[in-house]
């Protein structure tokens, strides 16, 4: 058995969430001995597709008659695979809708993939018809080894930040002007404590608007784009806290990937999909941006009790072994079942 595993993100999102939940499927492959293909063109029996963008790469494997399994809801903060698109009503109502590629491609696939009950409910509620099935992807716990000085130190040596300050890490879009201030008032009472906010460079990022906040932003705050994986992945055993301050749904690779690298986790509600994370067990989950913003200051100060380890014994169920395993009993499904 051979599975095609297809994502070709363009340089522009390269080592983002698309580009690493196409790692953790190969790397998950890997564990289990199973075959894989990056080529559309070889000879392969069942074909894994993350991206909406997709849909006619999708189209040439269907017509060769092979199975076709679609990831969804997976890395929403990459605009790469993003399924779902945010619009306002006339009263001024966030609403979130799937893309209409995002659709036609889902309804077209043998089966899909979702992190979360709640995603294949969401999925559900808007007619996708194909059979859904729950499959959080897995972490390779080996990529986050604490013992590995060489690995945080990384970090250091790459933006010369002083050692005795703590990190606060938060990952959005640059686009939610509320979260992005929800993460800065945090920042200004903590001048002992360095803040990096990581998110994709779109247009909204060049704005004006964004361009000001930048600039005014305190000097303790460092704005980023996409960064390399092993400085990424560095900046993430360095930070205490991991936050989602914005109001999109952010991408599950990104919170498993905290989650195994023992951060905190302060989130806001609607970036994260129900049931993925227990308030005040495996992180703190608020509403409101002054809310988060308190939490990040009560824990920097000591005065909640951190829910790291809780978190880190429900990704460590996750491991790269139990997914491949699991990918590897779906796909001999779909392909018996043709």
């Amino acid at each position: 058995m051979k599975a095609l595993i297809y994502f070709q993100p363009g340089s522009k999102y390269d080592n983002y969430e698309g580009t690493r939940m196409r790692k953790t499927i190969k790397g998950a492959l890997e564990v289990v001995d199973m075959q894989y293909t990056s080529n559309i063109y070889d000879e392969y029996d069942v074909a894994h597709f993350i991206s909406p963008n997709d849909e006619s790469k999708m189209n040439l494997v269907l017509e060769r008659g092979i199975p076709c399994i679609v990831s969804a809801l997976f890395g929403e903060d990459d605009p790469s695979v993003s399924f779902l698109k945010y619009r306002r009503d006339k009263d001024g109502k966030r609403i979130t809708t799937l893309r209409n590629r995002s659709i036609r491609m889902l309804n077209k696939a043998t089966l899909v993939l979702v992190p979360s009950e709640s995603a294949k409910e969401y999925l559900i509620e808007n007619k996708i018809e194909t059979p859904i099935e729950v499959c959080p992807p897995g972490v390779n716990l080996a990529r986050f080894n604490f013992s590995r000085d060489d690995e945080k130190e990384l970090f250091y040596r790459y933006f010369r930040e002083d050692k005795n300050k703590k990190i606060v890490l938060a990952v959005g879009e640059y686009d939610n002007l509320g979260g992005i201030h929800a993460f800065i008032n945090a920042a200004l009472k903590r001048d002992d404590t360095v803040f990096y906010y990581v998110g994709c460079e779109s247009k909204a990022a060049k704005s004006s608007k964004v361009k000001k906040i930048i600039k005014e932003a305190p000097k303790n705050v460092r704005f980023k784009f996409i960064l390399p994986d092993d400085i990424y992945r560095s900046l993430l055993l360095n930070a205490d806290v991991f936050m989602l301050p914005g109001y999109n749904l952010a991408g599950i690779i990104s919170v498993e990937e905290a989650m195994a690298a023992k951060c905190q986790l302060i989130v806001r509600k609607s970036s994260i999909l129900q049931g993925t994370l227990k308030n005040e067990s495996t992180a703190y989950i608020a509403e409101f941006s002054e809310t988060l913003t308190s939490l990040v200051l009560e824990y920097l100060n000591g005065d909640v009790q951190p829910t790291i380890q809780e978190a880190y014994n429900q990704i460590s169920e996750y491991s790269l072994k139990n997914y491949g395993e699991k990918l590897i009993n779906i796909y001999k499904s779909i392909i018996n079942n043709k």
